[in-house]
């Protein structure tokens, strides 16, 4: 049953819930009868912009660290760039587009790691004055320091892992490769190895596999059946019906 009164559309429907005795009364107000036409705008995907940024950074950082092309641990000064813009605001800037849409777990990391480079290129910045504040102790109080940064981050990043755990394959195997690659980073520097060294060196081929996983992931995620006649399998972990319903 309808009836049309003060320029809206009352509809009564039929309830076929626990309760079909009650009607349940809609007000439909036509969109040409309305003072304000609201349109709610499109929402892009931040993840790809996010990954591709954190896997350009992180997969020049260890070739730098394993010696591609120069000796290892050099080339900070040509990464510093790519750590404070690419790496660093632009993923922040992913984080924040990821909290726009909704997606909680991908504004934390991509903040997150995006704020890991800012802080890593910013090492080399000139003007910092960062490895300068240790030129009057010794070479292992430095390394210590590194260390120590490093390795809250790895206790980050598993946190993180956790958080994969019921999204993809590729993901998962995303964040183990980031998680190894920091933990052995860490271990170089406290056992006070040299960059050239196999810890760091282990440390840094983890780095380049988690940054070639962030190129397929983001290209998996970039590539669909609207532009592209090349798709991705990123094998979704199966979910059960119950836990769907703590999705954030």
């Amino acid at each position: 049953m309808s009836e049309f009164r003060n320029g809206s559309l009352s509809v009564t429907t039929t309830n076929t819930t626990a309760y079909p005795e009650k009607p349940i009364q809609r007000t439909i107000i036509p969109e040409q009868m309305s003072a304000i036409r609201i349109i709610q705008p499109a929402n892009g995907n931040p993840g790809p912009l996010g990954l591709f940024a954190f896997a350009v950074t992180t997969i020049i950082s260890n070739l730098y660290a394993i010696g591609a092309g120069m000796p290892p641990g050099e080339g900070g000064q040509v990464l510093m760039g790519f750590a404070l813009w690419y790496g660093g605001i632009v993923q922040i800037l992913a984080g924040m587009w990821s909290m726009k849409v909704g997606n909680t777990f991908e504004a934390t990391a991509f903040s997150s790691f995006g704020a890991y480079w800012t802080a890593y290129g910013y090492m080399f910045f000139p003007l910092s004055g960062m490895k300068a504040a240790y030129d009057g102790l010794s070479p292992e109080v430095y390394q210590n320091a590194l260390g120590i940064f490093t390795f809250v981050w790895a206790l980050l990043a598993i946190i993180l892992t956790v958080g994969t755990t019921k999204s993809t394959v590729t993901t998962i195997v995303m964040f183990l490769f980031v998680d190894l690659h920091l933990l052995f980073v860490a271990g170089s520097y406290f056992g006070h190895y040299g960059a050239g060294d196999y810890p760091m060196r282990i440390g840094s081929a983890f780095g380049i596999l988690s940054a070639l996983m962030a190129f397929y992931n983001g290209a998996a995620a970039l590539w669909l059946p609207s532009n592209s006649h090349i798709l991705l399998p990123v094998g979704p972990v199966t979910r059960s019906k119950d836990s769907q319903e703590y999705n954030v």
